[in-house]
């Protein structure tokens, strides 16, 4: 098939990009900064990013998927096509895309997604499922009959699946991920403070000193908002236990999809995550301590895949490698015509 082969992991919170031939070359937020009245495109990614909160009258930030699930069409053609020509420059040929999901988006959801792709550039495109993926790039074999569980903590949602022969045996999304956490952090301080919190200001509360678990040792955080009763700014301190309180339900609602899979495989499946454990990927994995909540409360071995924020990128760019496997797994390349 001609053409360059590229690996999309299409995020909430980020998008990551692997070119055959070259690896992971790219990784920048899902975030689109517009001109407010024209809706054109001024910058994506980082300095987007960095915008938020930031922003004058004439510009406005968007972000393109929520919960993974693609909220502004013609804004996330323009960034992906901007993403896969920066990712495969001095191309002549239209890249051959695949593109990582969750996997449990509608036929309808799907559909855009590949037709999005479609008016981006590419020239055929596939859709993988986010937890497959992942498994993929941790290296999970599939060449025995032997089911491994998967828990994928991405921005927008969280995968769990039970992989097994190169196909995945059971899985569940559930909406909101990493990004809730911030959210929560951000209601949190409302509710219980009177403070009110940028958004950036919050991811950095959660990523510094958020956690799964109430830590032996308690820190703080000095961080800046505002008084929502007096309208000024302020200086406030946040400890780790509050923001363990914040996001407390969110993180249980992961066990309890767990629960949900472990209850609904075969009892052979059961018996092969017990003595495989369980495998966390994702950045939303990278939050302190859920290795150790999830596995004390399934009593099922609980580890952090390597590098777990690339391993659906990873995971990619070794189905790109192995294009006779993706075949025999169900997974085909499609012109625009023939969605």
């Amino acid at each position: 098939m001609p053409g360059l082969y590229i690996g999309i992991d299409l995020g909430t919170s980020n998008m990551r990009a692997y070119v055959e031939g070259k690896g992971i070359v790219s990784s920048e937020p899902s975030v689109v900064a517009c001109d407010a009245h024209t809706g054109e495109i001024l910058t994506c990614g980082r300095e987007a990013y960095s915008m938020i909160g930031r922003t004058p009258g004439s510009m406005k930030i968007v972000r393109p998927f929520v919960d993974s699930v693609v909220s502004d069409y013609n804004i996330t053609v323009k960034m992906i096509k901007d993403f896969a020509d920066k990712a495969c420059r001095f191309t002549v040929l239209k890249p051959n895309i695949i593109v990582g999901v969750p996997s449990n988006i509608t036929s309808v959801e799907k559909k855009a997604i590949l037709d999005i792709l479609s008016l981006s550039g590419a020239g055929k495109v596939c859709i993988m499922e986010h937890p497959y993926a992942a498994a993929v790039g941790a290296d999970i074999s599939f060449s025995k009959p032997n089911g491994t569980m998967i828990i994928d903590i991405g921005g927008g949602t969280v995968d769990i699946a039970v992989v097994t022969m190169g196909s995945i045996a059971a899985s569940k999304t559930i909406k909101g991920a990493s990004e809730a956490f911030t959210n929560d952090i951000l209601r949190y301080l409302r509710r219980e403070r009177d403070i009110e919190a940028g958004y950036l200001t919050a991811d950095y509360i959660k990523r510094t000193i958020g956690g799964a678990v109430i830590r032996s040792e308690e820190i703080a955080l000095v961080a800046k908002g505002r008084n929502i009763v007096t309208g000024s700014p302020i200086n406030f301190e946040i400890t780790t236990t509050e923001v363990y309180w914040a996001i407390k339900e969110r993180v249980e609602s992961i066990l309890t999809g767990v629960k949900e899979i472990l209850s609904s495989v075969s009892p052979e499946l059961s018996g092969d995550i017990f003595e495989n454990g369980i495998i966390l990927t994702g950045s939303g994995s990278l939050l302190y301590g859920m290795d150790t909540f999830l596995e004390s409360s399934s009593g099922v071995p609980v580890r952090r895949a390597k590098d777990p924020s690339f391993c659906v990128a990873r995971g990619l760019g070794k189905s790109i490698h192995n294009l006779s496997r993706l075949r025999k797994n169900g997974y085909k390349f499609l012109y625009r015509e023939e969605i």
